[in-house]
This record gives structure tokens, C-alpha cells and sequence, in this order.
């Protein structure tokens, strides 16, 4: 597809491939201004079940409108195929800068993840939760955003979905015991995800590891998470609590919503995270206690030099 044009969009240059589709840099002549297109595999057009699962994404995304998440400006139907069109981000994910440098100073980790749950606490709020937050699916971009990227296994609170519970969808690494039994999922699913990330982070190894898939999820099911100062004695114990709470195994235990983790992330680490400007919706659709209301101060840009999305091979469809 690389110098043609689909409808307004000529594309530039592929960035990745995934199980349902590839992601292309496109430029949209008509506005003039750079977009990422994710097209279903002309094979997979013909799967009423995936073209289904295509435009659940779609539809998660046009609920959201926040900065730190990946905007969608539109899905469009070009012969057999599907297109998402969405925002392109020139950036370089949390999992490229990890492998990159090693680990992430714990300061600069707990602001990157309170940056997270700024978005996350806004999916929940309409209703969506991400069930794939991993360092690959968070780009910090190359102007010191940080974005959430690809709601493709997003689950809209309410609403019929592809995948039924007793059937578990996610990356293994960071899913919540809950989500490993193929139950129900809500937002503290996701801030499971969140201390995961974090344990990630600022150790730069996984929180959990085993040689076989089987013995990562008993670990995940059973065991504890280690604690980050055992393995980089610089983390504070107060990041210890935070990630051994997040990880609860029980969601209960957890923290109730994304802004109550972000909050207790910004006391140790005496950060806060840009305002976000968000409409109003009723109490019924949030999934958990609505968020109260706090002035944030805007993050330190990353010291970091970011590099472009399009090197990174770990885009993911």
C-alpha cells in the first residue's frame, strides 16, 4: 500500500503488524496533516465476528476525548476492508525506552503512570476499560505527552461484547488474577495493569516470570508481588505499598478508582499531573466513585530523547 491513496489519505509508510491488521503513517491531503490508519486484513473483512470486534475499538475510542489518549478521527469502510483512522503519535513507547536504558528512575516512573491513570480514570468515567495497559501501549511522545495507545481489546461497561467472560484476552504479564479467570472486568482491573507497569519500570524486569505460560499465571493467581526495593534498593518502601496494593489479587484490596492511585503516586512522589478538561457524565456510567476534583500541576518534560514510532517494530495492529 506504501505511495498509494485511499480516499484522502496517501500512505507513507507501514509502522507495524498485528493478528487482525497492519498500521500505516498516512498523510490526510485533505487537512494536511499526518494520521496513523489501522486496516483489517482484507481476509479477516470477511469475518463477521472480527469486523464486529474492529468496530467495538472503534467505537471505544469515539467515546473518548482526552490528551493522553490517541484520538480516533474516523472509521471508514475502503472495498472489502476496514480503516481506523486515528491520531499519529511521533514517540517512543515505555517498553522501547525500558529495553533502551534499563529501568526508569522511580520519580520519573510514578509520574509516567500517574499520567496513565489521568487517562484512565477519563476511559472509566464513559465506560471503557483498556484490559491491555502494558509499556507497549503507552507512548511517551516526542513533545513530553504521554498517550495510551490501542483500545483494541477495550471492554465497554454494559454493552454485548466479542469476548465472554470465562474466556481470558490480554497479555499475560499484566493481567489481573480476575482477568486470567475469563471473569467480569472493571476499572481496577486495569490499575492491576498500572502496578505492574510500575514494578516495570523502576526495576526494569517483569514483576512476575516463570518458564511457562501455566507458571506465570499460578504466580500471577497466588504469589505476592515482589517488592521493587528488593531488586533496586533506591525504590522507596512507599512505592512497595503502592504496587503490592495495586496488585492486590482481590480487586477489593485494590485502589477504588485510577484517581485514588494517582493521588496516592503524587504524594510520594511530589508530582502532579496536567489538567484534563473532561464533560460531565452521569454517576451510573462511571466505574467506581466519581473522581474528585484536584488543581494539577503541569509534569517536567522527559529527559529522555524520543525517538520516531515509525523505527519502533513493536507498533502494534
Amino acid at each position: 500500500m506504501i505511495g498509494t491513496t485511499v480516499g484522502n489519505y496517501r500512505i507513507v509508510e507501514r509502522l507495524g503488524d498485528g493478528g487482525m491488521g497492519a498500521v500505516f503513517r498516512a498523510v490526510d491531503e485533505m487537512l494536511d496533516r499526518e494520521v496513523a490508519i489501522k486496516v483489517l486484513k482484507p481476509e479477516l473483512a470477511r469475518n463477521a465476528a472480527l469486523i464486529e470486534r474492529f468496530r467495538l475499538e472503534a467505537v471505544a475510542l469515539a467515546r473518548l476525548n482526552h490528551p493522553r489518549i490517541a484520538t480516533l478521527h474516523g472509521l471508514e469502510r475502503h472495498g472489502e476492508s476496514l480503516l481506523m483512522i486515528m491520531e499519529y503519535v511521533r514517540g517512543e513507547t515505555l517498553e522501547a525506552i525500558v529495553q533502551r536504558s534499563g529501568r526508569i528512575a522511580w520519580p520519573r516512573a510514578a509520574e509516567l503512570c500517574a499520567a496513565v491513570l489521568d487517562a484512565l480514570d477519563h476511559a472509566h468515567d464513559k465506560g471503557v476499560v483498556h484490559r491491555d495497559i502494558k509499556p507497549a501501549n503507552v507512548m511517551l511522545a516526542s513533545n513530553g505527552a504521554v498517550k495510551v495507545m490501542d483500545f483494541g481489546i477495550a471492554r465497554l461497561v454494559g454493552k454485548s461484547r466479542q469476548t465472554q467472560v470465562g474466556h481470558a484476552v490480554g497479555t499475560p504479564m499484566y493481567m489481573a488474577p480476575e482477568q486470567l479467570r475469563g471473569e467480569e472486568v472493571d476499572g481496577r482491573t486495569d490499575l492491576y495493569a498500572v502496578g505492574a507497569v510500575l514494578f516495570e519500570l523502576v526495576t526494569g524486569r517483569l514483576a512476575f516470570e516463570a518458564d511457562s505460560d501455566y507458571g506465570l499465571m499460578m504466580k500471577q493467581l497466588n504469589e505476592p508481588p515482589p517488592a521493587a526495593s528488593s531488586v533496586v534498593a533506591e525504590v522507596p518502601s512507599s512505592i512497595d505499598d503502592i504496587i503490592r496494593k495495586a496488585m492486590a489479587k482481590h480487586r477489593d484490596d485494590r485502589f477504588a478508582n485510577a484517581v485514588a492511585f494517582r493521588h496516592e503516586l503524587e504524594a510520594v512522589a511530589g508530582i502532579a499531573t496536567p489538567p484534563s478538561r473532561r464533560t460531565p457524565i452521569p454517576a451510573e456510567t462511571r466505574l467506581g466513585p466519581a473522581p474528585t476534583s484536584d488543581p494539577l500541576r503541569q509534569a517536567a518534560a522527559p529527559s529522555d530523547p524520543a525517538r520516531d514510532m515509525s523505527r519502533d517494530p513493536r507498533v502494534r495492529a
